[in-house]
């Protein structure tokens, strides 16, 4: 009687998994309601193949954090089996890859996943924000990455996703989640690159939506301590989103934006933790209350949006098309990193949102951060080594900004106060955008074609060369006095009309 029970089980088997064959797209089944030990368990289908093996991949690293967080740790129990419930070989190459031999014939591969933190206080290494963080009750933080590879062989397949969650759970995502029943929920991507983009939260929502021009924006807000805040954060976000607009020229360059939030109580100080994506942005904070978060938010928030510019809209091939178990880096992170910081301390002063000499503490702070860092260094060799150079990365936040500001001075100089880095960021996002990458070796000529003949020797100067940034000399031509002694911006007696009209052109002070 037992071994004919044993037959039936294996023929159930069998027919479940002859009901499920390969399309042209990789078909996921991700269960977070049956949750064993933290870990979740993910099922897929690979997509038709012809294929004697293949080497799978779960990413060593992800787009916007230029460290190592190697995500494959987080898999166990890795399996496969045919149409028939026949094993499949599968051996593990490294922390990241396994090989899965019969390809074509593989059913279905299954395997367990642990989070990568459980608190933000928690010493793991690294951020955060690409990672996922499993609560069963309560919610999941899932970044694809962590959760969802691909094959070497066939990456240019999409994925289907099917999610089994809580009946309370709902998605906060700029994916769109299709409900099929209380516990089944679907969504697609074109492709890896898009589905790692598009992180998601799965909670009891606390959620607000906010129109801004033709953008509709999500704001999605979770605590274990806290409820009902999210309404709190939509306003103070308003208010920066409806700046960034003007600023841009009019138009957010996206009709659809997720901000995903999450809070947990901490003693005392706070912790923040952030990483963009395309449509949306994970912000992550630890702090005793939430008195000082709506404030905290605005500047991460404010970075993490302005990269829809870049590198989203505008970015070379090496991000185009990332590797994500060896990735080549670009030589351009004083674009990703120090044009968007640089936007987010500029748009403040430039809509008139804080005034000439809070602008200046501003910048004295970046000219102070900068001391800590070999500021020598060629940045865009800098940035090609990015991952060995970790302790030199910060830098782009300080140094990086400066010397988008001494850009932005030296284009609104030779145009008379009619072009600056506003109008090249537009300039690049429209001749390029999500779907198109410049290259690398051609960025700078491309912006000097844009532009002026001068501005290539800017960029060898003080981006290809490292020369010190002429902070002072910039300043001086908005009539902004600099004093490298004391590190201190005032603003210059009597200043010349030409100064007066560069420094309008430059932040409207």
């Amino acid at each position: 009687m037992k071994n004919f029970r044993h037959i039936i089980v294996l023929l159930a088997v069998s027919i479940k998994l002859a009901a499920q064959p390969q399309t042209a797209n990789y078909q996921y089944k991700i269960d977070l309601l049956n949750v064993k030990d933290d870990k979740v368990l993910v099922t897929f289908t690979p997509p038709q193949n012809n294929l004697k093996e293949g080497k799978y991949i779960i990413p060593r690293m992800v787009p916007g954090y230029y460290h190592a967080m190697d995500f494959g740790q987080y898999i166990s129990d890795f399996k496969a089996v045919d149409h028939k419930g026949k094993p499949i070989e599968v051996k593990k190459l490294d922390v990241n890859t396994w090989m899965v031999a019969d390809l074509k014939n593989a059913a279905e591969i299954s395997y367990l996943v642990s989070d990568g933190w459980e608190h933000l206080t928690q010493q793991t290494g690294g951020a955060k924000s690409p990672a996922s963080m499993f609560k069963k009750d309560s919610l999941f933080i899932i970044n694809y990455n962590s959760l969802v590879g691909y094959f070497d062989e066939v990456t240019t397949a999409g994925y289907d996703i099917t999610v089994k969650k809580n009946t309370e759970f709902y998605p906060s995502s700029a994916l769109k989640y299709i409900p099929k029943n209380d516990t089944i929920d679907v969504t697609s991507a074109k492709d890896y690159r898009h589905l790692v983009d598009s992180p998601v939260f799965y909670c009891v929502p606390d959620t607000t939506w906010l129109k801004v021009g033709n953008t509709n924006v999500l704001v999605s807000f979770f605590s274990g301590e806290h409820k009902s805040f999210s309404k709190n954060l939509a306003t103070k976000l308003e208010t920066i989103l409806t700046n960034q607009q003007t600023y841009l020229g009019g138009k957010l360059p996206v009709n659809e934006y997720a901000f995903l939030i999450y809070h947990e109580e901490m003693p005392r100080g706070l912790l923040g933790d952030g990483l963009e994506h395309s449509n949306s942005t994970v912000c992550l904070y630890a702090s005793p209350t939430l008195d000082k978060l709506p404030e905290a938010l605005m500047g991460v928030a404010s970075h993490e949006f302005f990269h829809i510019l870049t590198p989203l809209n505008i970015h070379s091939g090496e991000i185009q098309e990332f590797n994500f178990l060896n990735p080549v880096l670009s030589k351009h992170l004083w674009l990703y990193e120090g044009m968007t910081e640089y936007a987010t301390i500029h748009m403040p002063v430039k809509q008139r949102m804080i005034s000439l000499p809070d602008f200046a503490k501003v910048i004295e702070g970046k000219v102070k951060g900068m001391e800590q860092f070999d500021n020598h260094l060629s940045m865009t060799e800098m940035s090609a080594k990015a991952i060995d150079r970790q302790d030199q990365y910060m830098n782009f936040y300080q140094t990086g900004p400066l010397v988008g500001l001494c850009l932005d001075i030296r284009l609104r100089e030779l145009s008379g106060g009619k072009i600056g880095t506003q109008d090249l960021m537009q300039k690049l996002m429209k001749k390029f955008g999500s779907e198109k990458a410049f290259k690398d070796e051609e960025l700078f000529d491309e912006i000097t074609a844009m532009t002026f003949p001068e501005i290539r020797q800017f960029f060898k100067d003080y981006v290809e060369q490292g020369e010190p940034i002429p902070l002072k000399e910039s300043l001086q031509k908005a009539g902004l006095a600099y004093d490298q002694a004391s590190k201190v911006i005032t603003a210059i007696d009597n200043p010349s009309k030409s100064q007066l009209s560069l420094r309008k052109a430059w932040i409207n002070q």
